[in-house]
C-alpha cells in the first residue's frame, strides 16, 4: 500500500497551475471542467433551462451534479504516466466567486527529488522565483540536522499557504529529472488517539514514531504500511486551555491509497474521477472510506 495522489482545492486554479508547471516542473492536464467528464453532467447541461422545479429535484437527490457544473479540475503529473495531485477550483453558483480553502485539514506533502537536482542551485532558483521558504518543524520534518536526520529537505509553500517538503535524493531512478512522485501527506486531526485507532484497525497501518506529549501543544504520529513505507503524518494540536484544535475544512477532498484492501462506499461527496490520460472518465471502480476527521480516502485496488 502506497499513496497515490491528493486532491485539494485551490482558490485560484490558474494560480496554482503557473505554481506547480514552472516552479516544481510538474505536467498539467487541463482545466478540465467537470461537467464534460460525465454523463450526468453531460445531461444536466442539456436541461439548464428546464423549469426551476426540475433543478430543485436534480439539486435535492444528487448535489454532487450540480456541484460539478461549478467545479474544475487540474491533474497534476510528475512522470506523465499516473497522476499525483489534482487541484479543484469550486465556484458558488450565484456568485461565481471561488470558494475558500480555510480550515484545519491538508497541513501539507512531500515529494521526492531527482538525485540530478543539485539542493543549493535549487533553492536560489525558488528565491529568484519569489517562492516563499517555510522552516521546518523540529520532530515532524527532519529540519534537526543529526546523525539521524542528515538530509537537508526544502520546505516551500505552495500559494494557498499548504507546506510542501522537497527531500533531496530521494529517488536514486535516473530517468526522473526532478519530481518522482509524492512521498506522505500531513494530515490535522482532532483527536490523535481517536484517528490512530481508524487507521490501525481499518488500515492495518502501524505506528513508526509517537511524539506523545513531549512537544507542548502538538502530537506527531508518523504512520507507516506493513512495509515499513512512511506514509501518512497525524498532526494534533491542542489550545491553550488544554482542548483540542478541531480538524476540518474546505482544504482536502480526498486522498488515495493504493492496495488498500478497505472495502468503503461506491458513493461519497468526493471527486472521482479515472487517472488514465487518455480516457478521462468518471470511475466508479474505487471504493471510498471516511477516517475518524471525516476525510475520505479512495481506497484503489490493485
Amino acid at each position: 500500500m502506497h499513496l497515490n495522489h491528493i486532491a485539494f482545492y485551490v482558490t485560484n486554479l490558474d494560480r496554482s497551475i503557473r505554481f506547480y508547471r514552472d516552479i516544481l516542473h510538474m505536467k498539467v492536464y487541463g482545466p478540465i471542467p467537470l461537467r464534460t467528464l460525465s454523463k450526468s453532467g453531460i445531461i444536466l447541461q442539456k436541461v439548464a433551462n428546464a423549469p426551476g422545479l426540475i433543478q430543485k429535484f436534480i439539486e435535492s437527490t444528487s448535489p454532487h451534479i450540480i456541484r460539478n457544473q461549478y467545479t474544475t479540475i487540474a491533474l497534476l503529473s510528475s512522470s506523465g504516466k499516473t497522476y499525483d495531485l489534482v487541484l479543484v477550483e469550486e465556484r458558488h453558483p450565484k456568485t461565481n466567486m471561488t470558494k475558500s480553502v480555510e480550515g484545519n485539514t491538508l497541513f501539507g506533502f512531500s515529494c521526492l527529488l531527482s538525485s540530478s537536482v543539485n539542493g543549493e542551485v535549487l533553492a536560489w532558483d525558488l528565491h529568484e522565483a519569489e517562492v516563499d521558504f517555510m522552516w521546518g518543524d523540529p520532530g515532524m520534518d527532519g529540519m534537526v540536522y543529526t546523525k539521524e536526520h542528515s538530509h537537508h529537505s526544502l520546505y516551500i509553500s505552495d500559494p494557498d499557504g499548504r507546506i510542501i517538503e522537497l527531500i533531496q535524493d530521494g529517488c536514486k531512478d535516473p530517468s526522473c529529472s526532478f519530481i518522482a512522485g509524492i512521498n506522505t501527506i500531513s494530515l490535522h486531526c482532532t483527536s490523535p488517539d481517536a484517528s490512530l485507532r481508524f487507521y490501525l484497525d481499518k488500515l492495518n497501518m502501524h505506528v513508526e514514531s509517537d511524539t506523545g506529549s513531549s512537544i507542548p501543544g502538538k502530537r506527531l504520529v508518523w504512520l507507516s504500511t506493513a512495509h515499513g513505507n512512511r506514509c501518512i503524518l497525524l498532526y494534533g494540536q491542542t489550545k491553550p486551555d488544554g482542548n483540542p484544535l478541531p480538524a476540518g475544512g474546505f482544504g482536502l477532498d480526498h486522498f488515495a491509497l493504493t492496495g488498500c484492501t478497505s472495502i468503503g462506499e461506491k458513493n461519497t461527496d468526493a471527486l472521482n474521477i479515472s487517472m488514465d490520460p487518455e480516457h478521462l472518465a468518471t470511475q466508479p471502480s474505487s471504493r471510498y472510506i471516511k477516517d475518524a476527521d471525516g476525510y475520505w480516502i479512495e481506497c484503489m485496488q490493485v
